[in-house]
């Protein structure tokens, strides 16, 4: 009984040109059976690659029917035809089909894949038929290394391993000499034991001797369909169990393996544009923080450093060494300050550096012929008091020496002293009494830190500097003197000398005076004058005061113990991280605020010129990289196409071509933000500036952003691939389907 699987009644197909329709089939009327080996033959021109092309479900035809297995196709959308052709079809085209960059098997193994074999079935049935057609020792080398001979035996070799029901050979023999071109027409002979084969060629005497039905086309017409021999009994039709699972990943790898080259340049331009899209991203989102326009003002904070925060307690509830802990062990926080107001009292001890001396003369002085005043001025870039800090865990502090156990007692930073060194320290406090209130201390270096710049004083220090804070000049200052009595309180003059004032400056500190209630500045000068002889006379002031009182260590513990210590000074790594160490602190409970950020408050115009002017051209930049990225990628993915159609001749969905492009984008993107983003970072670890600020500035979730918007990119891209190969691959993909072909073939 015959197997009519393919009949066509009055098929017609044309070509629309520019100026013409041509017609391709003429009303053909032809019918085919499994076990037929039929030689379809004409001149050039006459339809017979139409037809073909038809047959296999790659042309749609526009008039009459065409039915397979009994069931009408002229309804079938372009799902339907891919499911068709993945089945039904195996087809081999004159210029071989095959994909150039993969090896000999997996040109096989992969239309066996997607025909829906499993992986261990598809080696297997390869390398059987790889060895019929002899050409398994060749079956690691590259299709594109072998003859046009070996070329076409593979092409052979895929289609006779698909197990589809129909074979469809359009000019198999066209570019190959008579030895290959009998071993070609043999292998489909063969296959027409339980198979229909269709044959298209131009030389039907190599078909002649064995072929079953020769069918002569001319101007899109078939002229002649004569039996020659009778066909093959085929046996059961095997149905290969379809495996249900995503092959798109597959011809993702499938596409990029086979072209090493190709797929370099595209890593290569995807770690381009990667490196584009993130320093131009990434240095205008660090510029979106105007706070760097703005000119500080020292009225409130006189230490506006960019990498200081304030933290404090709610309710002036005193810290504790867990607190300490705690703000010490917050990413980006590089030291604890535990006295936080000393953070804003300057001190000087280089002269030259810190601080310059001048003589003032005093013509009307009546008591000399003349008079010297030595005064001076602290630098306005003096440094500020820090303590010995609480640093994060694991972290040491100390090259040498010990931390101060007294008052007068300092660590210095590296290359700022030696331990046993004595340093003579002036404090300058801004905030009190007016701005020009010194204290000169004499201060002994026991220890060198490793880090850090300046001197580090004794907590005593600290505790000093916070109880002068908090006493708003109302109550008085003490400060600890080893040779006092315990319990020994001096308010006098001669309390000016135990000071250790250097001989030749001004010194003045900030008092009260107790009759009057208000705060005043007493000074100590040291005047120089001659005598009639010529000889030069120092005359030295005592002064009496009661403001700032000496005691005994122990009485300072006693009267300092329940200072508050609410505040701290936190040093961060750069004020690019402000903002996480401020909303860690936060979520510590605590008050945290940046002072430069409050101090910061005029705008400069030029600053804010230049950063506009940056913004600018970053976002300018930035859309040329990502305009250029959709471009050029929509041509470096261009070259896909053949290698598309060639895998949906064999049984690739349109479906299955999209999510292979959409993995690629996927997979060169993240290869490419790998590479570009360890460019960026190495650009900022050799001190590029501004690539080196913007590593600083970004936090994760703004990296997750530069990301984005080069994924974002890839993707659009991908869009356009898709449908531009969509459109040559796939014409009538996205169109609505009419009927389920495999609800179809369930019910009849």
């Amino acid at each position: 009984m015959e197997d009519k699987i393919l009949v066509l009644k009055d098929i017609k197909k044309y070509y629309t040109g520019a100026q013409a329709v041509v017609m391709g089939l003429a009303g053909v009327d032809l019918s085919f059976s499994r076990g037929e080996f039929v030689a379809i033959t004409g001149e050039s021109g006459s339809g017979k690659s139409t037809l073909a092309h038809v047959l296999g479900g790659i042309l749609p035809y526009e008039n009459g029917e065409m039915y397979f297995r009994g069931s009408p196709t002229s309804h079938f959308d372009s799902l339907d035809w891919e499911r068709y052709r993945r089945d039904n079809i195996s087809f081999i085209s004159q210029n071989y089909g095959i994909l150039p960059g993969a090896t000999v098997q997996k040109n096989v193994v992969s239309a066996l894949l997607l025909s829906g074999m499993g992986k261990r079935e598809a080696q297997g049935a390869a390398e059987k038929i790889l060895r019929q057609v002899e050409l398994w020792e060749l079956r690691r080398r590259r299709a594109a290394k072998l003859s046009s001979g070996q070329k076409q035996r593979l092409s052979i070799a895929r289609a006779l391993a698909k197990p589809a029901p129909i074979l469809i050979a359009d000019e198999p023999t066209g570019n190959l000499d008579a030895e290959n071109s009998a071993k070609i027409i043999d292998l489909l002979a063969q296959a027409a034991k339980d198979r229909l084969v269709i044959l298209v060629t131009h030389e039907f005497p190599e078909a002649e001797d064995l072929a079953t039905r020769h069918i002569v086309l001319r101007d899109g017409q078939v002229v002649t369909d004569t039996p020659l021999r009778p066909a093959n009994e085929p046996g059961a039709i095997r149905t290969p169990q379809r495996k249900k699972r995503s092959l798109s990943l597959y011809v993702a790898g499938l596409q990029t393996g086979s072209r090493p080259i190709w797929a370099t340049t595209v890593a290569a331009f995807f770690a381009l544009t990667a490196f584009a899209v993130f320093a131009f991203l990434g240095v205008f989102i660090i510029n979106l923080d105007d706070t760097s326009t703005y000119r500080y003002d020292s009225s409130a904070f006189p230490n506006g450093s960019m990498t200081r925060i304030i933290v404090s307690t709610f309710d002036a509830v005193p810290m504790t060494e867990e607190d300490y802990a705690a703000l010490a062990a917050i990413p980006h926080v590089t030291a604890v300050e535990t006295n936080g107001y000393v953070a804003d009292v300057n001190y000087a001890y280089r002269k030259g550096v810190d601080y310059e001396t001048s003589f003032v003369q005093y013509a009307d002085n009546p008591d000399v012929d003349m008079a010297v005043r030595e005064v001076m001025t602290i630098s306005k870039d003096a440094p500020f008091l820090q303590t010995v800090p609480v640093l994060p865990a694991g972290r040491t502090f100390l090259a040498e020496g010990r931390l101060p156990e007294s008052f007068y007692e300092v660590v210095a930073a590296p290359g700022q002293g030696r331990v046993g060194d004595s340093i003579h320290v002036c404090l300058y406090n801004r905030a009190y009494s007016g701005l020009g209130s010194y204290l000169w201390l004499d201060m002994t270096v026991v220890g060198v830190a490793n880090r850090g710049q300046g001197l580090y004083f004794s907590r005593d220090l600290g505790r000093f500097v916070i109880q002068m804070h908090h006493s708003g000049l109302k109550d008085a200052i003490f400060l600890p003197q080893d040779d006092m009595e315990p319990g020994t309180f001096l308010g006098s003059g001669t309390m000016a000398r135990e000071l250790r004032f250097a001989e030749s400056l001004s010194r003045s500190f900030p008092i009260l005076d107790p009759k009057e209630g208000e705060p005043t500045s007493v000074m100590l000068t040291t005047w120089r004058s001659t005598n009639a002889a010529g000889e030069e006379e120092v005359a030295h002031h005592d002064l009496s005061f009661s403001r700032l009182v000496m005691v005994a260590p122990a009485d300072f513990d006693a009267l300092t113990w329940d200072t508050p210590s609410e505040q701290v000074s936190l040093t961060i790594g750069d004020y690019a991280y402000t903002d996480q160490v401020l909303d860690a602190a936060q979520k510590l409970g605590f008050i945290a605020a940046s002072p430069y950020r409050l101090g910061a408050t005029k705008q400069d115009p030029e600053l804010a010129a230049e950063r506009m002017q940056t913004l600018q051209i970053c976002i300018t930049a930035l859309i040329a990289v990502v305009a250029l990225q959709i471009l050029l990628l929509r041509a470096l993915f261009s070259v896909q196409t053949e290698s598309f159609r060639i895998l949906s001749n064999i049984g690739l969905t349109s479906r299955t071509a999209r999510a292979s492009v959409l993995w690629q984008m996927l997979l060169f993107t993240l290869l490419g933000q790998l590479v570009g983003g360890a460019a960026v970072w190495m650009c900022g670890c050799n001190g590029v500036k501004r690539i080196e600020e913007m590593l600083r500035y970004l936090p994760p979730a703004n990296i997750l952003l530069l990301c984005g918007v080069h994924l974002a990119a890839s993707l659009l891209a991908a869009v356009l691939v898709i449908r531009g190969m969509e459109k040559q691959v796939y014409p009538l993909a996205g169109k609505n389907r009419d009927l389920n072909m495999e609800e179809g073939e369930e019910a009849l």
